[in-house]
């Protein structure tokens, strides 16, 4: 047997003489359980109440109290193991009963974690005790009811979980001073059902790949009809797709001018691309080139490959062309897939 801790801060209270002067109780109802019938995030509203109270405090001033949580052994169902890690812990309000000194007693003033928690492995801190800003003048009582949604992470990960029998969750709360000794501890525990009644969700697989004849491409201007009409060159099947998700493309350049080996420079903007599918050439993609990134492509999922053509051209009569020293200038253009 293992021992994973978890530890969040409930409360912070203290009293500033010997401790042994008071009662200190705790208790924790379960509202229920919890099943989870989803690959969706599961929330059970307030199933955790964990209750504290002082008795004979004989107007004592409290502060730095804290409250504790520690998974005492594995999550099991007697068959696998379930991660902690992958349940949470998020204070939902808290009502209270006997000392009252004026100023409000809720989360911020007790010092309360109000962020998701999970359960921690082994030895892992999630807060530590602070200075409360509530200074608790307890005449002879105090209590206090602390109400706690459980959260169950979504995920594929719960179909290796799925079982009729149940989880056990056990841990162990602590009530400690400001000394961090312990003062006294309850057993909590609940039971955890994983039964998903809907799909899994869907790993996204998906993939582009180009012909090695169109990683490269070369755009000449040779002729007087070159520079008056604009130059073309299409490569048939540059590329193709698969994806079981539906997904975009996206492409963009390394900087915003391409280069020449004498240092001249020609503006990218300057050349255009458009992008069909090979099968039906329907056009996909038309833009001018940028450094920044322009969509070409936006596909519903097909797990079979898709062929695409890519068209460079420029445009004729473009003054950026005329004028210019007889020199090749590149640069580099980067296709993104990204699933949805």
């Amino acid at each position: 047997m293992y021992m994973s801790k978890f530890i969040a801060l409930l409360a912070v209270l203290i009293f500033s003489v010997a401790d042994a002067q008071t009662f200190a109780r705790l208790s924790v109802h379960n509202t229920g359980w919890v099943p989870v019938d989803t690959y969706g995030e599961t929330r059970i509203k307030n199933l955790k109440r964990f209750f504290i109270e002082v008795q004979n405090a004989n107007g004592l001033q409290m502060d730095r109290w804290s409250v504790t949580f520690r998974v005492n052994g594995p999550i099991t169902n007697g068959i696998k193991t379930f991660p902690p890690q992958k349940l949470k812990y998020q204070f939902s309000y808290l009502s209270t009963a006997g000392a009252d000194n004026g100023t409000p007693v809720n989360a911020s003033s007790l010092g309360l974690n109000t962020a998701v928690m999970p359960f921690q492995i082994s030895g892992t801190d999630i807060t530590t005790q602070s200075q409360s800003v509530y200074d608790l003048g307890i005449k002879n009582y105090f209590a206090i009811n602390l109400y706690y949604d459980v959260i169950v992470e979504a995920g594929a990960y719960l179909e290796e979980y799925k079982s009729w029998s149940n989880f056990k969750v056990n841990m162990i709360m602590e009530l400690r001073n400001r000394k961090g000794e312990l003062m006294t501890q309850i057993p909590v525990s609940f039971d955890l059902r994983i039964m998903p009644l809907d799909s899994p969700p869907t790993t996204p697989t998906f993939g582009m790949v180009f012909d090695e004849n169109a990683k490269n491409v070369l755009l000449e201007f040779k002729t007087a009809s070159d520079y008056a009409n604009g130059v073309t060159k299409t490569q048939s099947k540059a590329f193709s797709t698969f994806s079981n998700t539906p997904y975009t493309v996206r492409v963009n350049t390394i900087g915003s001018s391409l280069s020449s080996n004498s240092n001249s420079t020609l503006p990218v903007n300057a050349l255009k691309m458009q992008i069909r599918e090979n099968q039906t050439q329907l056009l996909t993609g038309n833009i001018n080139l940028s450094a920044s990134q322009q969509n070409i492509i936006s596909s519903a999922a097909h797990p079979a490959l898709k062929f695409y053509d890519i068209t460079y051209s420029t445009q004729a009569g473009d003054l950026t062309f005329f004028n210019r020293s007889y020199d090749q200038y590149s640069g580099t253009v980067v296709f993104t897939m990204i699933p949805q």
